[in-house]
Parts: structure tokens; C-alpha cells; sequence
């Protein structure tokens, strides 16, 4: 396989994904193995047991940088000192954050942006750590195709997951910059990964992480042109990808909550320091990485520098950013409720 067909990474709305079956097959049937025993969440122990309970952790995606440091928090023990036993799992086949807005697992990753659409429904979910402090999202396509700014996607065609939020995101990002909307042709995709679509001309453009998939291009030798997205919308500067948790474990457990936040902390503050090391952790547990080495590394040297300015105040969220988005879905009618200080929390963090 290919890097992009074996570890495809997107900005992950979950039905942006719209994964290939083949791999929606596959994922499924690891998770399959993986979920067996998941504990609900919402039964409640005394801090004394903690110890010796099993806390489930769902990944959003196939192991990549933006986990790396939940298995170095793994590897080196810091769960342990901790008192807590973390298991990571692959996720299901559905959303992982289902399972945690159902009570069927405690934490998982998911990203502000799928979590409007939620919480505007009253999901009981919790944002407790953004993984990385700025969004790192952006376009990507061919340097050929000219695009350098929004304002270049009029006349070309973008490859869409059809999600009203991307949507939303995209027509705003184009209009900012005085071109029009509806001449930007909108071609679905469907691959595992953004980066063989372009190369293969499907579409001129994508939305994708620079962190993975614009690493992926580099090391696959393409000739790209990328834009961040908050360089030209400042409210999509959101917190991209984040670590959730089920309200009622927060309620009924918040020193064990702290306990595994703060384990996973000194994990990703392990990972800052350490790039080439917390590679080869993530090489470690996720074997399918190791042919792909000097890719890994190179996406974790990047988002090593990302994850935060400020080691120790990884995983804070600032509420000024993350209100600023949720009123600009509010203001377009992507959401109807004011979520202003909804969904958000860095009790458990600092």
C-alpha cells in the first residue's frame, strides 16, 4: 500500500471521511476486536479502584502524529504513576464520538468543528485538551493548477465530503477574498487520502492537515502549493483535533479525569522535546508505520513545534478562539443555538 491508501488522515469530519469501504472494512474489523469490552463510562468507582480500572480511550482515525503522544505517555509509564490503566483503541466504524456521547467509552479525539453539530443537538461531550494549539488545516493542490489564495479556487475543482460545516467553511474562505462561491466546482471525495486524487487530477483541491497529508505530499515528491485556512479567516482558527469526554464520567470521576489528562500532558510535552524518539514510540505501536519512517518523522518534527508554544500550558483552550467560531456558525446559520462557552473545559488540564 501506499502511505496514502495505509494511513490516510483527513480533517476529519466524520462523514468527511467518507472512507473507502475496502478501508471502512478493514478499520471496522479492527475495531471490532479493539472495542470488545468497552466499560460504560458512566459507572462510577471510588478513587481507591481507579487503579485497577480500565479507562478506554477511542482514536479518531488510523495511529498518527496527533496521537503520539498518548503512547508516549504509554510507553513511558506515565499513566502508571498516575494510578490509571489507559487502553488506546482504533476506532469503530461509525463516529468515535458517538461511543463517547453514549457512554460507551470515556475520552476519544474529535475536533471542534464536528462538535457544532453535536452540541447544538445537546450532546453531553466535553472538549478537555486541544491536542494542537492552532488549526493547522488548510488547501492543498498541484503548484500547476495556480492556486495560491481562496481567491484562486473560483474555476476549479475542489474535492468535498458534502458536510455542511466544510461547505460553510469553504464559501466563506473563498468570498473573504472577493470571489464567487458557486464558481468553485464541487466534486466529491471519496478516497482514503486527499493527496492521490489531486495527483491523479479527480480534483484541483482539497482541505487536508499540513501535518499529515501535506507531509505525505512532500515526501511522495509533489510539487504543492498549500494555504492555511486561519491566515485568511481568522475564526478558523479553531482547536483542531481536541480530546473529549463523556459529561457524566467528568461529573462522577473528575480526579481520575485529571489524573489521565494530565499523564497525557506530559506525554505530548515528552513529544515537543523529543520528536525522533516519540516517532518511534508511535513507529512502536503502530507497526504498519515502520516502512514509512522518515515520513513519520518528518510529521512529527512538524507538529512536535505545533502542539503548543508553551509546554506548560499544553492542551489550554483559549475561549476567545474557541467562541469566535461557534458564533461565525451561529451567524451562518450553521448551528442554532449560541454555544458560546458550551463544550469546553481546562479544569482537567492546567
Amino acid at each position: 500500500m501506499e502511505i496514502g491508501a495505509q494511513l490516510c488522515y483527513f480533517p476529519k469530519k466524520e462523514k468527511r471521511i467518507m472512507m473507502k469501504k475496502s478501508y471502512k472494512v478493514l478499520l471496522a474489523g479492527l475495531a471490532a476486536v479493539s472495542i470488545i469490552g468497552l466499560a460504560a463510562c458512566g459507572q462510577s468507582k471510588s478513587t481507591s479502584e481507579s487503579k485497577d480500572k480500565k479507562i478506554d480511550f477511542i482514536l479518531d482515525w488510523s495511529p498518527n502524529t496527533n496521537h503520539t503522544g498518548l503512547y508516549v505517555a504509554q510507553e513511558k509509564g506515565y499513566f502508571k504513576e498516575a494510578g490509571v490503566d489507559v487502553d488506546i483503541k482504533l476506532p469503530p466504524e461509525d463516529s468515535s464520538s458517538d461511543l463517547i456521547i453514549n457512554g460507551k467509552a470515556p475520552f476519544g479525539i474529535y475536533f471542534q468543528d464536528s462538535m457544532a453539530k453535536k452540541l447544538d443537538k445537546g450532546a453531553e461531550i466535553t472538549a478537555v485538551a486541544a491536542i494542537v494549539e492552532h488549526n493547522t488545516s488548510g488547501i492543498i493542490s498541484k503548484k500547476s493548477a495556480g492556486i495560491t489564495s481562496p481567491k484562486d479556487l473560483a474555476g476549479k475543482k475542489y474535492g468535498t465530503w458534502n458536510d455542511p460545516v466544510e461547505l460553510g467553511m469553504l464559501k466563506t474562505l473563498v468570498e473573504s477574498q472577493g470571489s464567487q462561491f458557486d464558481e468553485v466546482e464541487k466534486v466529491p471525495n471519496n478516497d482514503s487520502n486527499s493527496i492521490t486524487p489531486i495527483e491523479n487530477g479527480l480534483f484541483d483541491a482539497a482541505w487536508i492537515y499540513h501535518g499529515w497529508d501535506g507531509i505525505m505530499a512532500q515526501s511522495q515528491g509533489m510539487d504543492t502549493n498549500f494555504f492555511y485556512m486561519k491566515d485568511y479567516v481568522k475564526e478558523f482558527d479553531y482547536y483542531s483535533p481536541v480530546i473529549i469526554a463523556n459529561n457524566d464520567y467528568l461529573k462522577k470521576n473528575p480526579d481520575e479525569a485529571k489524573k489521565v489528562l494530565q499523564a497525557i500532558k506530559k506525554g505530548y510535552q515528552y513529544a515537543m522535546e523529543h520528536p525522533e524518539e516519540a516517532a518511534d514510540i508511535l513507529i512502536k505501536h503502530a507497526p504498519e508505520l515502520k516502512n514509512k519512517r522518515d515520513f513519520v518523522l518528518a510529521s512529527q518534527k512538524y507538529l512536535s513545534e505545533q502542539y503548543a508554544s508553551d509546554k506548560d500550558k499544553w492542551g489550554q483552550f483559549e475561549s476567545s478562539r474557541w467562541n469566535a467560531f461557534y458564533k461565525w456558525a451561529k451567524d451562518k446559520g450553521i448551528v442554532d443555538n449560541d454555544l458560546s462557552d458550551k463544550g469546553f473545559s481546562n479544569d482537567y488540564i492546567k
